[in-house]
């Protein structure tokens, strides 16, 4: 496995979804891919916070108010970090079949329901500016943290798996690539998760092909 040298901010968000782009924090898990090892980009919780602020599945402000609990202790986060590095392999193995038109495995399912259930407690209703709004409660500690963000992944999550917008789920053609995404192209026939770099790595890999057969 070869671990990510690249700042959060770096991360490219080409998935449509958040969770998608969550899924889309590492390479090199899927069947047949090109990649001799995997690339994990989540190396530490710390990193993962910084990702879910470039994300925007947490504010600014939260960030600010939890950035001391994270970053500042000298307590090690590893069982956090492995909760969720196996959330995100749950989400990939959702939703890659579904991307080939195929069937979410069960236990994935269930996963992500008890996750969704997790995250739904920790929801609250309160008032902002006189109007009822969904507001989330305070986190005392990085586990609780942790168990929280991942619960917001799940709702979106299920919301995506029960919505019309799961017709449009792709996985990236690239040999060495196995993001998903959301192809919102007016023809549907988005084969690439991102033009620019796998498209474009595709096609210069088949011109040196050709040319080395002439």
């Amino acid at each position: 496995m070869t671990h990510f040298t690249g700042t959060a901010k770096s991360i490219r968000l080409i998935g449509g979804a958040r969770v998608l782009d969550f899924i889309n924090t590492t390479n090199g898990r899927r069947p047949g891919t090109s990649l001799k090892v995997m690339e994990e980009r989540l190396t530490s919780l710390q990193f993962f916070f910084e990702w879910a602020v470039h994300a925007s599945l947490i504010s600014a402000r939260e960030f600010d108010d939890y950035k001391p609990m994270v970053f500042e202790s000298s307590m090690a986060y590893q069982p956090d970090l492995d909760a969720i590095i196996a959330f995100r392999e749950c989400l990939y193995a959702a939703f890659y079949p579904l991307s080939l038109q195929g069937a979410a495995p069960d236990d994935a399912l269930q996963h992500i329901n008890r996750a969704f259930q997790q995250g739904v407690a920790w929801r609250v209703l309160c008032s902002v500016d006189g109007k009822p709004a969904w507001a989330w409660k305070p986190c005392t500690t990085t586990q609780e943290l942790t168990t929280m963000v991942l619960g917001r992944l799940a709702i979106e999550a299920t919301q995506l798996l029960v919505s019309g917008e799961l017709h449009a789920l792709r996985s990236c053609s690239a040999t060495d690539c196995d993001w998903v995404f959301l192809d919102i192209s007016k023809n549907k026939q988005r084969k690439w998760c991102q033009m620019s770099v796998c498209g474009s790595r595709e096609k210069l890999s088949r011109l040196r092909q050709v040319g080395s057969t002439h």
